[in-house]
Formats: structure tokens, C-alpha cells, sequence
């Protein structure tokens, strides 16, 4: 049973690493800016949902995370998905997204979670949008 941690998106996180991870990992990790992700991550669900309104894979969102990304800093280095899939499991922990189902198809047709955002995420994945276009 998954529970529910309400938060806002906009509370300070430092990227996670594991106990045994080399100082290196540990150091990186201090300069991810996860609520930037974050955003990031619901804004390109946000769109996405509006062209389908389908649950999607954490690849799906990854693909048009990276779209958005390159268009506001085109010299910033590609996310990667496993960046995508991070945020989707903290932003499900804050109550922003949900799992959906276990329907999804990877890109090299297996199964995968399949997510969408609560009416809590659109809300906040409209907001950030809104202050991103002013």
C-alpha cells in the first residue's frame, strides 16, 4: 500500500543516492535541481495529456520532458529517462501523479506502469506552465 505524503512541489529535495554510493554520485547529486525536474516532469504530462488524455509510460513523458528541455536550454545536457521515472515516483509520493496501471508497453514491448496526474497535479503542472509563459 502506497501512502500518501501531501507536500508541495516547491519544498527544497536533494537528488537521492544510496548509502554505498562513490562521494562522487553523492557530490553530483547536490547539484540536481529536482524541483526544476519536477516541473518539468508535469508540465510534459500536462501536454501530453492534452493531445491523447491516455495514461502514459514514464518514456512517453521522458521524450517530451527532454522536447521542452531543449527548447528552454538548448545547450543543457539530455535528461535521462531514469531522470523521468525518479520524478514520477516522488511526485506520485507527493499525490501530483498516480499510477495507473501495469498496461504500458516499453519501447522494446514489454509491460511498464503507465501514470497520470491527479487533479492536484494538473492543477500545479497548469500553474507552472502559467508562470513559465509570462
Amino acid at each position: 500500500m502506497t501512502h500518501l505524503i501531501q507536500g508541495s512541489i516547491d519544498e527544497p529535495t536533494v537528488a537521492g543516492t544510496r548509502a554505498g554510493d562513490p562521494w562522487t554520485s553523492q557530490l553530483a547529486a547536490t547539484g540536481v535541481n529536482v524541483v526544476q525536474k519536477q516541473k518539468l516532469t508535469l508540465v510534459a504530462m500536462y501536454q501530453l495529456r492534452r493531445h491523447s488524455g491516455m495514461p502514459l509510460e514514464a518514456w512517453r513523458v521522458a521524450r517530451q520532458a527532454q522536447r521542452i528541455n531543449r527548447l528552454r536550454h538548448p545547450e543543457a545536457h539530455p535528461l535521462g529517462e531514469s531522470t523521468i521515472r525518479t520524478r514520477l515516483k516522488e511526485l506520485t509520493k507527493l499525490g501530483m501523479v498516480e499510477e495507473f496501471d501495469r498496461e504500458g508497453v516499453t519501447e522494446s514491448g514489454g509491460r511498464c506502469t503507465r501514470y497520470r496526474l491527479t487533479p492536484m497535479g494538473r492543477d500545479e503542472a497548469k500553474e507552472v506552465e502559467d508562470d513559465e509563459s509570462r
